[in-house]
Order: structure tokens, then sequence, then C-alpha cells
């Protein structure tokens, strides 16, 4: 009874452990490209920014700033409300404590190294 009962205990914790470990690895690898992915984007918009001022000042276009702050801003808004419903949803939660935590960690992780 007692050999019966050791075993299940260390079949639950190598599952523990294997979905914290591979959480923490998805997060890591997660974080890393999405981290490279908003640097790249960053990138084509300042550079489209860029042009459009540089072809203003040469007066080829005519930029009107008010709006492409304002659309800017719109854009930014609706980003940031699909992120919020897509926390109120709780879809970490159907996951489990440990993948969702070692997912959480690896993901701050990749966000910082990246």
């Amino acid at each position: 009874m007692l050999k019966q009962f050791s075993t299940m205990n260390a079949e639950s914790l190598i599952s523990t452990i294997t979905s914290i470990g591979g959480g923490f690895f998805i997060g890591i690898i997660l974080g890393y490209f999405l981290k490279k992915i908003i640097k790249i984007l960053m990138f084509v918009a300042g550079g489209i920014v860029a042009l459009l001022l540089y072809l203003q000042q040469q007066q080829v276009i005519s930029v009107d700033v008010e709006k492409m702050e304002a659309s800017s801003t719109l854009i930014f808004n609706s980003v940031a409300s699909s992120f919020d419903k897509m926390t109120q949803t709780g879809d970490m939660a159907t996951l489990g404590i440990p993948l969702a935590g070692g997912i959480s960690a690896g993901l701050a992780i990749g966000l910082m190294k990246g």
C-alpha cells in the first residue's frame, strides 16, 4: 500500500515538473520572438512615418499630422482593448497553475532577454 502511494506521488510530481519546465521554455521562446516581432513592426512604422514627413518637407505630398496622430491613437487603443478582452476570457486559467506559471515566468524572461 505504501509503495503504491509513493509511486502515485512520484508520477504526479514528474507530470507537474514537466508541465512547469515545458511551459517555461515555451514562454521563453514566445517572449523572445514576440519582442523581436514588436521591434520589427516599430522599425517599419517609424520608417513609414519618417518617409511621410520627409516627403512633406520636400513638398511632394501634404500630410495632416493631426489626422495621423488621431488614427495612430485609435489603432493603439483598439490593440489595447483587444488585449484587455483576451485577459478577461481566462484562457490561462484552464491550463492549470503549474503550466500557466511556467509560461508566465518564461514569457517575462523572454521579453527581458529578447
